[in-house]
């Protein structure tokens, strides 16, 4: 792995592939801009066809990753995995016998970006202050009040049809240190701060909560605007007596959040569901084919059906 790392900090040319779905990702990219000069970032998306692509479950999934490892490392590349995410024991040595994989216990709390930073011990203030900021925002921790709403208006962003090039100038813009200007501001304060008030009271005046297998859930309609988290905590201070949060959207894909202090764990319910993620946050799918009745997409009740099948 040292070898791999060391040849990697000797390379003029860097690949970097992160998801866009939030500050962590898209630092990822941006802190390895900011440290070798000729680095390409390509961001993707964490839809459900790109999550089963690039979150591996399962050993079939891996054939395809090994040859694609092998052909690059034909072409003069080195293959480096980075992720915080669970991994499947058997799947972890498996990867690892073609990559370099780098991942991080869940009990450490550790987003990609500081791994990223500690792995390549990268020392400048910009790429620490990116670290520090990924955490606060992956974790929700109380140092996030001192950085820029940047989690809200990615969520807004990627709702928008130009938003890979939004988030790539959002991408460019921290590699040289800058999280936030003027034109940030009035998008978030006269585009997305309206909508969000609207949207997140539509969905507090909305959510169902189910006693479901020992279990007191809320299953509520996220709105893609808003983030996750952010509707999640609200929630919690509203219904302190729940156990999860469900958050879905049209289309299937669940969002999966555990009370703060529980020891439920949410990628194994997230795994039921064709999904992964962390003990504390995770993500899930259910197919929406199966509840497409008559032109009518997935529902609160097609939710309820499902996580009375997965929580067990």
């Amino acid at each position: 792995m040292i070898d791999d790392i060391e040849i990697l900090k000797k390379k003029k040319r860097i690949l970097s592939i992160t998801h866009q779905q939030d500050v962590d990702g898209l630092f990822c990219g941006s802190i390895l801009k900011n440290t070798f000069s000729d680095t390409f970032v390509y961001l993707t998306n964490y839809g459900y066809n790109n999550t089963l692509k690039l979150s591996v479950n399962k050993l079939d999934e891996v054939k395809p990753l090994e040859s694609a490892a092998l052909k690059a490392k034909e072409y003069g590349w080195e293959f480096i995995w980075i992720d915080h995410h669970y991994w499947n024991e058997i799947i972890k040595e498996r990867i690892k016998s073609f990559t370099t994989l780098i991942l991080s216990k869940d009990e450490e709390k550790k987003c990609a970006s500081e791994l990223i930073v500690e792995t390549f011990k990268i020392k400048r203030t910009a790429c620490q202050r990116m670290a520090r900021f990924a955490h606060a925002a992956d974790f929700r921790t109380n140092e996030l009040s001192k950085f820029p709403p940047l989690p809200e208006l990615i969520r807004y962003f990627l709702s928008l049809p130009d938003a890979y090039k939004r988030l790539q100038t959002i991408v460019n813009r921290a590699s040289k240190g800058i999280f936030w200007n003027e034109d940030l501001q009035q998008i978030y304060e006269v585009d997305y701060l309206p909508r969000k008030e609207s949207l997140m009271q539509k969905a507090l005046d909305s959510y169902v909560i189910q006693n479901i297998n020992h279990y007191k859930v809320l299953i509520v309609d996220s709105p893609q605007i808003l983030s996750k988290s952010i509707l999640a905590e609200k929630i919690f201070e509203l219904q302190k007596d729940i156990d999860l949060i469900i958050l879905f959207a049209s289309d299937g894909k669940l969002s999966i959040r555990r009370k703060p202090g529980s020891d439920l764990k949410c990628n194994v319910i997230a795994e039921k569901l064709n999904g992964g993620g962390h003990s504390y946050a995770a993500a899930g799918m259910i197919d929406s084919k199966i509840y497409d009745k008559e032109g009518n997409k997935v529902n609160k009740e097609d939710v309820i059906k499902e996580l009375y099948r997965v929580l067990i």
